[in-house]
């Protein structure tokens, strides 16, 4: 009876002997978990160069943009513009830049239709002072800003043409990795034609060969400066390299222009698929093109309209066979990016009020092939570049040519 009272005394004094052996505190303590914001962050800063400062930048740039004053046609070299460029920054908020572009493609038996454009501006970034002050950018060219544009316009086509343009625009600018650059912007402007030097199918004859319009356009390509290149590039963020992608939505983005006697505009949708895990897919799209103009002339015309409509729907299977290789070298994933070439099949729907119809058929049901090479950028953009060409199976008006080829670049969002 006494060994238990003794024990029941003196357990307090021996656990409490045992528990010192180990004297060290223990706390616990909740943070909240700032890494994936950070990561996020600095993702961003090292994608699109937002703590990178520079003053110039040489632009060569691809600018997708509606090419008035031509007609609604089968190659989209008439939509594309190549161009060089120089921007200066002479305070923060503030550039002047001027920058050249040239379009055009051979017209059979009228040579060379095409254009060059000069221009001048001065940009106001409006946020940019905002963004240096919080920290989350410095002084360069990755911003939103307003503009004012100044510029000349010569063109050939079955007669010279000249126009002077000087307008506002909005846009927004982006510089990604060390030499990448990409632009979307859509303005207002005052347009007149020097006297006698206006194109052939407005027909202004004595009236007043000036306009105000509404256009949009979309640039991108490489960019030089005086900017420290970053050797470790974070690519795999721009070109989703690493993802599985089994399908997508594609929209093209659209290209506008607006005036009272000229309206153009051009959209495109497609989807494609991959088969299973191989590096075939099915693409099928359809774009469409309209074209109206208003011509100007002395009685008992005194004026014209007219419409051109293009609809081309197009299946292709694809087969990407660069694919396997890059996926080997670590370079690539299961995705729908790469060099690709296929069976390419379309229908074409065309139908003209204007002298650029004549020598092209109608209708159009063709059998061809395709190659090209499509990427995947930012997470949500795609350029598609492709050249394709098709036979005409169904029996055609004289004078109009059975083949139908094409180059196509496309640029836009995935869905």
């Amino acid at each position: 009876m006494k060994k238990l009272i003794y024990l029941f005394l003196f357990y307090p004094l021996l656990w409490q002997a045992v528990i010192a052996q180990d004297s060290i505190p223990v706390t616990f303590s909740q943070e909240q978990d700032t890494i994936s914001k950070q990561r996020f962050v600095d993702r961003y800063e090292n994608v699109f160069m937002t703590k990178v400062p520079t003053r110039h930048m040489f632009k060569l740039t691809l600018t997708f943009a509606p090419n008035y004053l031509f007609a609604v046609d089968n190659n989209a070299l008439q939509t594309i513009f190549y161009g060089l460029g120089y921007e200066y920054k002479i305070a923060p908020s503030f550039s002047i830049g001027t920058d050249v572009l040239i379009n055009g493609g051979w017209g059979g038996k009228i040579g060379f239709n095409g254009m060059l454009d000069g221009n001048l501006y001065g940009r106001w970034y409006y946020d940019m002072k905002r963004r240096i002050n919080q920290g989350v950018s410095v002084n360069n060219f990755t911003g939103n800003y307003v503009a004012i544009v100044a510029g000349k316009r010569w063109g050939k086509a079955e007669v010279d043409y000249q126009l002077s343009t000087i307008g506002v625009e909005f846009g927004l600018q982006r510089r990604f990795l060390n030499n990448g650059r990409i632009e979307f912007a859509i303005g207002a402007s005052y347009q007149k034609y020097l006297d006698g030097h206006y194109p052939l199918q407005f027909a202004y004859g004595i009236h007043k060969a000036a306009d105000f319009a509404i256009s949009s356009r979309t640039s991108m390509g490489l960019a030089f400066g005086d900017w420290k290149r970053n050797k470790n590039l974070p690519v795999c963020e721009v070109l989703r390299c690493d993802e599985i992608v089994q399908q997508q939505w594609k929209l093209l983005w659209p290209k506008i222009y607006l005036s009272s006697r000229f309206i153009q505009g051009m959209i495109g949708l497609a989807y494609e698929r991959k088969i299973g895990s191989s590096p075939l897919s099915l693409n099928g799209q359809v774009t469409t093109d309209y074209l109206r103009m208003v011509s100007n002339g002395t009685a008992p015309q005194s004026k014209n309209v007219s419409n051109d409509v293009q609809i081309w729907p197009s299946l292709q299977l694809r087969y990407y066979f660069t694919q396997k290789e890059a996926i080997r070298r670590g370079l690539g994933g299961q995705n729908l990016s790469g060099m690709y070439f296929g069976p390419h099949s379309d229908f074409v729907y065309y139908h003209s009020e204007t002298i650029f119809g004549e020598g092209r058929a109608e209708k159009h049901l063709g059998v061809g092939a395709v190659a090209g090479f499509q990427q995947t950028l930012f997470k949500k953009a795609y350029i598609d570049l492709s050249l394709h060409g098709s036979y005409n199976t169904l029996n055609p008006q004289p004078n109009t040519k059975r083949m139908l080829a094409a180059i196509r670049t496309g640029f836009g969002i995935t869905l």
